[in-house]
Parts: C-alpha cells; sequence; structure tokens
C-alpha cells in the first residue's frame, strides 16, 4: 500500500459546496441495533478497486513529510521582554522558574497552549509514546534520557536503535531528520539545559523506525505494538485526489485499540495531511478510532495547508512559513550538519551554534500532530483509566471555537448544540481546560453500534439529486457515524454526497468540485458531526451529479453508528 509523508506543499484552495436538487429519487429503509462491550466490535474495512497509490501488501512504501518548507524564509528577531501569548507574527519570550532550556523561548506554540499551568502539576510521567516515523535519534542529548530503548524498533535490521539507518540518510537526508523532530516536540527533556523543551518533558519515547523498511506488514506491526499508550503519526496518504485505503495499518490501529492498555484502547492520532483537500476518502482518516488533527497558525487560524473534512476531530499549533517570517516550531533534529532540517539551507543564527542539533523549521500538520501526543500524555497523567473514547470526548469537549464569525470555516450547530466545522473540528485544543475535565472524568458508557442498509438501486442523473432513506427505531447518543456507499457511476468527481439525520444537521461527505480518482465501491465515508444527537428517526442520504455525461446508480448504502 502505497504510503506518503509530502515535504514540499502545493497550496490548493479549500473548496466545499452546498447541496443542489433539481430532480429526485427515494427510498426507505428500517432497522434496529446492537449493543457492543467497551472495546466495541470490529470496524468493517472496504477494500476499494486498484489505483496508482496501491501496491502489494509487501512492496515498498514511499514516504514523504508531512511538513511546509520555504527556502526563502528568514527567522525574526526576539524581543528581551518576557510575554505570555503571541500577536500577530512575534515569537514570544516565555519563562518558568529554573528552566534553563535555552530555545525554550523560541517555542511559541507552548506559550499559546500555556503549559506552564500544567507543568507544576503533569508532565507526562510514565506514558509511553510511539512515534512511527523516519526513525528517532535515541542519543540526541535532549531525548536520551526520555528514550526507551527496550521497547523502540528498527525494522530494517531489527534493531532497538530506531535512528535512521544508513540507507535513509543516504537516499533522503532531509526527510530523515522527520521522526526526530516530533519526538523532541513530544518529549524533549526539560530543565537540562539543553536545547528545548516538549510539551510532556517527562514522557517516554518509543521510536518505530517503520520507515526503514517501508513494508505494510511493519507499518501493521508498528501500530499494533502493546507498549505504549499513544501512537504518535505524523504520516498518511498525501495524495488525496486518489482514494486511499490501508486495510494493514487499520487492523494494526484496530488490535491497538482492543487490546492495548489493559483494553482501555491506545489513542491512535494522525496528521490531516498538507495539500488543503478533502480527508474524506482515506479508510484510514475515517477510522473511528484514529484521531484527525488539524494545523492552526500562530494566531489560531486555519493553516492554507491544513486538509478538511467532517472526520476532522480537532486542531493545534502546526508550524508554517508566511510573508518571509519563520513561525516554524522549535524541536530536535538529527546531531550535526550533515542530516536532517539543516540539508534544506535552514540554519540562522540562533541555531548556528547548536551546529544542526536543533530546528525552528518543523511544520505543517505534522508538527501538530506531536504537539497533540504531548497533550494526550498530559491528560493520561492527569487521568491514566481514560479509555480511548473518553479522551476523544475530553478532546471535544474541552475545544475551543475560534473564528465562529468567519463565514469561510461554515461553523455550524448540530441538533444536539455542538459547534462544529470542516476546517477546525470541533474546536482549537484548550489544555488547561482539558486537564481540568480528565481529572474528575467518569468513564463512557459502554459503546453501542447501530448498523442498517438500504439496497434502492436508484438512477443517478445528469443535475438530478438522488435520495434514499433509512429510519432507525433505537436511540443511542453518538459518537461516530460510517456511511458506505455503494455507487456505479462513471465519475465519481462529479458527485456531491451528503447525509442528513433525523435532527436535521447535513455532512457533506463528498463535494462534487474536487479532482477524484477512484471508485464507491463500497467505500467508507465517515462524519462526526453528529456528535451527542440522538440516532432514532430517519436518515437521509443526497446525491447529486452536478457534471453532464455520466450517470449511474446507487446500488446501497450502509449505517455504521457509534455512541452509547
Amino acid at each position: 500500500m502505497f504510503k506518503y509523508i509530502p515535504i514540499f506543499l502545493l497550496f490548493y484552495g479549500c473548496q466545499s459546496s452546498s447541496s443542489n436538487s433539481s430532480g429526485s429519487e427515494n427510498s426507505e429503509v428500517e432497522i434496529s441495533e446492537t449493543e457492543t462491550p467497551q472495546d466495541s466490535e470490529d470496524l468493517e474495512t472496504e477494500t476499494p478497486q486498484d489505483s496508482e497509490t496501491e501496491t502489494s501488501q509487501d512492496s515498498e512504501i514511499s514516504q514523504d513529510l508531512e511538513t511546509e518548507t520555504s527556502q526563502d524564509s528568514e527567522t525574526i528577531q526576539i524581543s528581551e521582554e518576557s510575554q505570555t501569548k503571541i500577536l500577530d507574527n512575534e515569537v514570544v519570550e516565555v519563562e518558568l522558574k529554573d528552566l534553563n532550556d535555552p530555545l525554550y523561548k523560541y517555542q511559541w506554540h507552548l506559550a499559546n497552549l500555556n503549559v506552564e499551568s500544567v507543568w507544576s502539576r503533569y508532565r507526562g510521567e510514565g506514558i509511553r509514546v510511539g512515534v512511527i516515523d523516519s526513525g528517532v535519534e535515541y542519543d540526541h542529548q535532549d531525548l536520551l534520557e526520555n528514550m526507551n530503548l527496550d521497547y523502540s524498533y528498527r525494522y530494517s535490521d531489527g534493531s532497538n536503535d530506531p535512528s535512521p539507518d544508513k540507507s535513509q540518510l543516504s537516499e533522503d537526508s532531509l526527510s530523515s531528520g522527520h521522526g526526530t523532530a516530533c519526538a523532541g516536540i513530544i518529549g524533549a527533556i526539560g530543565w537540562n539545559g539543553e536545547g528545548v523543551v516538549g510539551v510532556a518533558p517527562e514522557v517516554e519515547i518509543v521510536g518505530f523506525n517503520a520507515f526503514s523498511s517501508g513494508l505494510d506488514a511493519d507499518f501493521e506491526d508498528a501500530l499494533g505494538n502493546l507498549n505504549v499508550d499513544i501512537s504518535s503519526n505524523s504520516w498518511g496518504s498525501g495524495n488525496e485526489q486518489y482514494f486511499y485505503d490501508d486495510p494493514s495499518s487499520l487492523r494494526g490501529v484496530e488490535y491497538g485499540v482492543k487490546n492495548g492498555r489493559d483494553g482501555k484502547g491506545i489513542i491512535y492520532l494522525f496528521a490531516a495531511g498538507n495539500e488543503a483537500y478533502s480527508i474524506n476518502h482515506s479508510t484510514l482518516h475515517g477510522s473511528k478510532y484514529v484521531f484527525n488533527i488539524g494545523a492552526v497558525d500562530i494566531n489560531d487560524a486555519i493553516q492554507d495547508y491544513s486538509n478538511y473534512g467532517d472526520n476532522i476531530l480537532v486542531v493545534t499549533y502546526g508550524g508554517s512559513y508566511e510573508g518571509g517570517v519563520n513561525n516554524g516550531i522549535f524541536t530536535t533534529d538529527l546531531q550535526g550538519l550533515l542530516y536532517g532540517f539543516e540539508q534544506f539551507g535552514y540554519v540562522t543564527d540562533v541555531l548556528k551554534r547548536y551546529l544542526g542539533d536543533y530546528t525552528g523549521a518543523m511544520n505543517g500538520t505534522s508538527s501538530a500532530v506531536p504537539i497533540v501526543s504531548g497533550i494526550v500524555a498530559l491528560i493520561l497523567d492527569a487521568n491514566p483509566n481514560l479509555t480511548y473514547r473518553d479522551v476523544k470526548y475530553i478532546l471535544i469537549k474541552s475545544s475551543e471555537q475560534k473564528n465562529l464569525e468567519e463565514e469561510k470555516y461554515l461553523w455550524s450547530k448540530n441538533g444536539a448544540g455542538v459547534w462544529y466545522s470542516q476546517y477546525y473540528g470541533f474546536g482549537l485544543i484548550d489544555l488547561e481546560e482539558a486537564i481540568k475535565m480528565a481529572e474528575t472524568f467518569e468513564n463512557l458508557s459502554t459503546e453501542k453500534v447501530i448498523s442498517a442498509q438500504n439496497s434502492p438501486f436508484l438512477d443517478i442523473n445528469d443535475f438530478t439529486t438522488t435520495n434514499s432513506y433509512i429510519t432507525i427505531s433505537n436511540d443511542i447518543t453518538i459518537e461516530h457515524t460510517e456511511i458506505i456507499v455503494d455507487i456505479d457511476h462513471g465519475s465519481v468527481e462529479d458527485l456531491e454526497i451528503v447525509v442528513t439525520s433525523p435532527s436535521g444537521t447535513e455532512s457533506t461527505l463528498a463535494y462534487g468540485d474536487l479532482v477524484l480518482y477512484g471508485e464507491y465501491s463500497n467505500w467508507s465515508l465517515n462524519s462526526l458531526r453528529f456528535l451527542d444527537e440522538s440516532s432514532k428517526g430517519v436518515w437521509k442520504i443526497q446525491i447529486y451529479d452536478n457534471q453532464k455525461e455520466f450517470t449511474g446508480k446507487l446500488r446501497s448504502w450502509k449505517l455504521n453508528i457509534s455512541g452509547r
């Protein structure tokens, strides 16, 4: 299975469209509910027709980092005056008593998160974070004491040294530093007089260098490794124009959720990606077990590159380059000047003294994911009894809705009064509120799953809306909704697909105005927009064909609703 982690980003305008109607076809079906235990039933994964992005199970996986780079960027000067908040394009200096890490003052994301308010109580002690990436340089002076080498693994040679191997360093000296940068954001050592500080400076880091082999089986193994509490994944499909199915990675994720943390589930964090495109055509990002993380800039606005869709969970800070001003994330880099971010040519006066051991250029949703990994480590430090569902709900309910007045972000309230945006998800993570909520949180009740299918065999005609219905008689509180569609159509990019809940909330799953390659052959689309609504009542799917020439047929559609 082809996987991708883009280094150099192309910027596309985020696009969306509303439902259209000029004619209709209708069908209806009624179903009942089933109940599952806390860990829930197996997730169904449908495999699409082979596409240009797929290879065989044991083929090598070409990876490219979900970071944004710019060769002409410069570092702005830091004010000598200590501040506590980022304004416009200023990088501020923050202080913590006895904190002697010299680059901490450049870590604006920590200032915005106000980590100081949490570090007096929680620093991630005893929490293990797995970093599945291009390797983690374990002997870096700002990582070594926090590395757990008993469980770390490099798949190319079976070593417990997760550092990039010689082949990685020689073939892509820049990308090989990506994992080390992620690890530093999560858990660089604090109070040691070295470089930077991680979000959770006392966390244990477990490096899984699955990129060294690039085999699907190794990614599955790394994702299913039960020796971690959190799995940090700054990689994905990388080309959202293609339908992306990754059954092996999904198996690893599902295994970790059902068996990890003594049944409470490993927390899987994934980068939303940097193509400014919808990610609702990735089955991996659609899984209810995966937390998709988007990125905002230094002023809490959505980064231009951040992917979108109704399966985005929350957002946090991701580095960027704008107007020649560096707002990248400062973190650890491969030691020395021969490898890592220095190969991009990014060495400033601030960083020269460190001889390549640190970078201020980490960015993209790749930098947002390790920030959230550190945040989740702090949350689990505050309450280790939380399940993966509990952590997800805490992140949702404690997040802050930013720029509600901005029409371009398409904020709306659902039938349960919950705000959601296809760009922000449920909002920007509020660390302090998340910790406060975690400290006293009572576990969510046992998960229930409702499944229903309708097979209407309705025509999809040009410039016509095809409608089909499912009636659910049972009442659960919704957490995640999967919609599996089986559509025969010559041009999937012509189709806008909208699902409406019994509460009247509309979730756009396909926009009908994006370049797409693939088939809706029992394909999984997913939505978080119906959170906390009731499942009971009539559900509707609308498929609008907005182009001429190709017609088709809605063979069937299925609802898998998870909740409590």
